[in-house]
């Protein structure tokens, strides 16, 4: 089981990304918020529902506490970006060519009409 900064950072990350965050965005929110428990500037709910003080994680210096943060952050973002690339694989060539991407869209043909004519035109389309 998860522990400390690690257990910290997997459980506020994963509740802003499944609000519909970006696992970048999560993971400055989430330090945000670890240094504000560090530097006593964060506050919780006690289970009276009075607030509190939020106690920081692990009882470590605030420098050990970012790098562990970091490094948790890290293999979260790692993971995300997999899970991402995973999802939206890039066809190959041939894939393309059958699916009818990887060339343009071919134009039909148009016949060139003279002004008149296409006043003519756009006034039979618009009525």
């Amino acid at each position: 089981m998860i522990q400390g900064i690690a257990a910290f950072i997997v459980d506020r990350m994963s509740s802003y990304i499944v609000g519909g965050m970006r696992p970048e965005t999560a993971a400055r929110f989430t330090m945000g918020e670890l240094g504000a428990i560090y530097k006593g500037d964060h506050y919780s709910r006690a289970a009276s529902g009075a607030f509190q003080l939020t106690p920081p994680p692990e009882d470590i210096p605030i420098e050990a506490a970012r790098a562990k943060a970091n490094e948790a952050i890290r293999e979260i973002l790692a993971y995300c970006k997999e899970e991402a690339a995973k999802k939206a694989r890039p066809l190959n060539t041939e894939a393309q060519q059958e699916a009818g991407q990887g060339k343009a869209p071919e134009k039909p043909a148009q016949q060139e009409l003279s002004g008149f004519e296409k006043m003519a035109e756009y006034a039979r389309r618009s009525a």
